[in-house]
């Protein structure tokens, strides 16, 4: 029997899975404009005919890639912030410490989500795809920032902005710490984020309060 054959007799989601697999090891080892769809096919042991059989071209099958990938992220990270406390800031040191796991920083990680950054601008399944991710993540941080602006009693919180301006530092973080591993470690990482949420309730709330309140 051969290896397609097999391959077409998996389940439906094991033959995504599978596929799925083999994009990610075109995308980090040829990058998205060098990771074509003969080359993912060679990678899975199947014909470029089954792939096109579940996928209308390589855009549709990197953007799927790009879901699974973040759908694992957003994984660890919720599993991290469940076993925590309840209130918010443990539950922010959670998500904090999940961010600067070694799944997180794992280089190969970093190589395929710069694939996915790049492919970005020209394939826009992509692009929808990395605007409902990030879109998750942000509702992930903007739901804690409410949490804490609740049990701290603010009024006029605008956890959105809020929300925008943390994850723009942990994105930044993790992209140096991906491409310049001695600059800083995991613990340091922790700790700049922690302080920014520190600065956040000693005082700084009051610069994310909503614009409808005016100057």
């Amino acid at each position: 029997m051969t290896q397609e054959t097999r391959f077409s007799r998996m389940e439906p989601e094991l033959r995504k899975a599978n596929l799925i697999e083999a994009t990610l090891v075109c995308l980090k080892r040829d990058g998205f404009q060098g990771a074509s769809i003969r080359k993912i096919s060679a990678e899975a042991g199947v014909s470029v005919g089954l792939i096109s059989h579940h996928y209308s071209g390589k855009d549709e099958l990197v953007a799927e890639a790009y879901m699974a990938i973040t759908g694992r992220v957003m994984s660890l990270l919720r599993d991290a912030m469940e076993q925590a406390a309840p209130n918010a800031r443990e539950r922010f040191s959670a998500f904090f410490r999940a961010s600067f796991s070694p799944e997180m920083l794992d280089p190969q990680l970093l190589e395929a989500w710069l694939a996915f950054w790049g492919a970005m601008k020209t394939a826009e399944a992509i692009n929808l795809a990395h605007e409902h991710s990030y879109g998750e993540y942000r509702a992930e941080l903007r739901k804690i920032l409410n949490q804490l602006a609740q049990e701290e009693g603010w009024e006029g919180f605008d956890a959105d902005l809020a929300a925008i301006g943390l994850s723009a530092l942990l994105d930044g973080l993790w992209l140096e710490s991906g491409l310049n591993p001695g600059t800083f470690t995991p613990d340091n990482g922790i700790q700049i984020c922690e302080a920014w949420v520190d600065g956040l309730q000693a005082g700084g709330r009051r610069r994310f309060r909503l614009q409808t309140e005016g100057c």
